[in-house]
């Protein structure tokens, strides 16, 4: 494994060293305009074209020119284009690797731009610098703040390809987030700014995103035209970057779609084209990509190793964004290897990344952002329609003409003042209201976590100091009473601690989404596996529209399903146990056992105990529908839907 890491720790440096190679015809014309300028000048102007390719010239190749053009800037006490050549050191660390520097430098260059009023074109871009910055460091939240703020700098400057890399800045966000609509919907938003088939070949990579999301989401067609649309697009203007993302995407699709030989063609140009461009962030991710086809072929040994490899590279370069596709494709290994210790192991640390992210990137955080981009588009649009209005007055001052639209708009002016008045009166008692119930919120979202404290610092704590002194309790006679009566003990405590754990589990978040649950179903049942293993227990995903529970009905539909599932095993006899997930619309959770079958009439007996009761109670507390099918002899099918949630 040490070796695998080293080779292709040396492949990025072997690239460093290549630095004077040139990757395209595009690339060698431009450096050839740089030796054949005849002036200072002239020389500054190539050097700075040539760095426009920075997505496919190679980044120690970038930072290289960029202060050869800092330093002819300076010389030529030219701030602007000092500012400009800043803006590509920055984007060239970003490529290698080096985060925090790359930010450092942005943020000075936009320093140098803080009093200049009419560049507006390169203070958007270098706020999509730093928002992929942020990208890297896994603040997903930091980079939608950017990418409103691209948004909005870009439309001041009318530039639509700057505005259509803000949008998908957004989108390539909320892709990492897993919110895959949300996706969807900004990746789109870039793709109508504008009807110009030229400037949406120039970028290309939005294509590729959007195969992305359609693939996501299940719409293989739809992934499989854009994915050739975004090669083609990427072949046709030389842009390496794009090409390598694209190519590794149309990777994933083949090997969806079980193309073992297509995939294997497309990882092999991936990895050929991506020494060229020398960028660490997707040479982890092409080794991701290389690790899930190797358990779509069954080869998991491969794959694991692959993975681990890229989770070294990853840390060691601090590519966090990064981490949560390698551990998934690491666990997808282990699940065709059939190590289910492991598979568990690496689900526990997928959550702990879900959790971090979710840390990160509140929605109410999002929530904050998209207000506060609406509000700047409006002011926006108020200073075009000021500046539209300003030369009417103009055109028309001094004229008889203007007297009767002078006057028909002071009437319309205070038509519509009084209307303002009246709307603002409506907001502030709008705005009283809904501060009220945020704080009946606040006070409620303050209980909760007092008590997911208290029990975590309290009943956890002695219930965790009781199963381990019992553990250390041995009874030194051979009474079989005591023997199984301290057995009872040690189990009652356990699952004590297994208990609390779970409830602490739910009251510690704000919300939960259906995957966090099914993941807390895993390791439920990783948990109690070795106790049965005479029985098969799959859990079955369809999840589209990742909804999100409140704790109290987080915690009840891992009651429910978790009583499912122990009442199959306990009674049913059955060899084999299928929980499906789905969620589209609306969502629904199956348990299906293939045991004696449940006789439905007698359910709600008191020979059944509590267990079904409780779950029906705890279902008609979420508002759901719980109901049970059974045929003896077949299996039982215990089916909990929702009504209508959002």
């Amino acid at each position: 494994m040490l070796k695998r890491r080293f080779f292709y720790i040396a492949i990025l440096m072997l690239a460093c060293c290549c630095v004077s190679f040139s990757q395209t015809p595009v690339i060698e014309r431009l450096k050839s305009n740089i030796q054949q300028a005849a002036t200072e000048d002239q020389k500054l102007n190539a050097i700075l074209l040539l760095c426009d390719q920075g997505y496919t010239l190679h980044p120690d190749t970038l930072m290289l020119y960029a202060e050869k053009a800092k330093t002819i800037a300076i010389a030529q006490k030219d701030l602007r284009r000092q500012a400009e050549a800043m803006y590509y050191h920055s984007f060239a660390l970003t490529n290698k690797g080096l985060i925090d520097s790359s930010l450092n430098v942005a943020e000075r260059c936009l320093q140098l731009l803080r009093d200049d009023k009419t560049d507006d074109l390169l203070k958007a871009k270098l706020l999509n610098q730093k928002g992929r910055c942020y990208m890297r460091k896994n603040q997903y939240r930091d980079a939608i703040d950017m990418g409103y703020q691209v948004i909005s700098t870009a439309e001041k400057a009318r530039d639509t390809i700057v505005q259509m890399m803000g949008k998908t800045l957004i989108g390539w966000a909320y892709l990492e987030m897993g919110q895959q609509r949300e996706a969807l919907n900004w990746h789109l938003k870039a793709f109508h700014t504008t009807k110009n088939l030229a400037l949406l070949e120039k970028y290309s990579i939005l294509f590729a995103n959007l195969s992305i999301n359609y693939l996501n989401i299940g719409n293989t067609d739809s992934a499989f035209y854009f994915i050739d649309k975004a090669i083609a697009y990427s072949r046709k203007h030389q842009n390496l970057f794009a090409l390598c993302n694209s190519l590794a995407i149309a990777a994933q699709l083949h090997v969806r779609k079980g193309e073992a030989k297509q995939a294997e063609e497309k990882l092999e140009e991936v990895v050929k084209t991506r020494k060229l461009i020398g960028d660490p962030f997707y040479t982890v991710s092409d080794m991701a990509q290389l690790g899930l086809y190797y358990a779509n072929n069954g080869q998991p040994e491969k794959g694991i190793a692959i993975c681990k490899e890229g989770i070294a590279i990853a840390n060691e370069y601090k590519i966090e964004t990064k981490l949560f596709f390698l551990y998934s494709t690491l666990a997808e290994n282990y699940s065709v290897m059939g190590d289910h210790a492991n598979h568990a192991a690496t689900l526990a640390k997928i959550i702990s990344l879900k959790d971090s992210v979710y840390a990160k990137n509140s929605a109410e955080a999002l929530a904050e952002l998209q207000t506060k981009y609406e509000l700047q588009k409006k002011e926006n649009i108020n200073m075009q329609l000021a500046l539209n209005l300003t030369k009417k007055n103009y055109l028309f001052y001094g004229s008889i003409l203007l007297t009767a639209v002078v006057a028909f708009s002071g009437y319309l002016l205070f038509r519509n003042y009084r209307r303002k008045q009246k709307l603002k009166m409506e907001l502030a008692l709008t705005e009283e209201k809904r501060l009220a119930e945020k704080g009946i919120m606040e006070a409620e979202e303050k209980e909760r976590k007092r008590i997911a404290a208290d029990l975590h610092d309290n009943l956890g704590a002695y219930a965790a100091s009781i199963a381990s002194n019992l553990e250390n309790i041995k009874i030194v006679s051979d009474n079989t009473e005591s023997h199984t009566a301290l057995l009872e003990l040690r189990n009652n405590s356990q699952s004590i601690v297994s208990q609390l754990n779970d409830t602490i589990w739910a009251l510690k978040k704000e919300t939960l989404s259906l995957t966090a649950i099914s993941d807390r179903i895993k390791i439920f049942v990783q948990r109690i596996q070795p106790s049965y293993p005479d029985v098969i227990i799959d859990i079955k995903e369809n999840i589209v529209n990742d909804f999100r529970l409140p704790p109290i009905q987080a915690f009840h539909l891992f009651r429910i399903v978790q009583e499912a599932i122990n009442n199959a095993l306990k009674h049913s006899g059955c060899k084999r146990i299928l929980i499906g997930i789905t969620a589209e619309h609306d969502w629904y959770v199956i348990i299906n056992d293939d045991g004696n079958g449940m006789i439905p009439r007698k359910m709600k007996t008191s020979r059944t105990g509590n267990g079904l009761p409780n779950m029906e109670a705890r279902a008609l507390e979420s508002g759901w529908d719980i109901h049970w099918k059974a045929e003896p002899g077949v299996g039982t099918k215990v089916i909990i839907e929702s009504v209508g949630e959002l």
